[in-house]
């Protein structure tokens, strides 16, 4: 991931990133290779960092826009 991901771009890649995670994972256990289990749970890890990095987005998207809202109506008031 890199650090021009918008949030819904990072959401899009976690949920992608997650279900390689998962099939790797399932993968590994079912043919007894521990380094691709291994795998498999690190791109899990990486995927829920990516939900996280799409939810902080959102929530900053709301806070801009909640400020801007905000100054407006100061404006608004002068």
């Amino acid at each position: 991931m890199t650090g021009s991901d918008s949030g819904p771009e990072a959401g899009a890649k976690g949920a992608v990133e997650g279900a390689k995670g998962k099939l790797k994972e399932a993968a590994g256990a079912l043919t007894g290779d521990d380094a691709m289990k291994a795998e498999g749970g690190a791109q899990q890890d990486k995927a829920d960092a990516q939900r996280d990095v799409a939810e902080k987005e959102a929530q900053a998207d709301a806070a801009r826009a909640e400020a801007d809202a905000h100054e407006a109506e100061q404006r608004g008031h002068q």
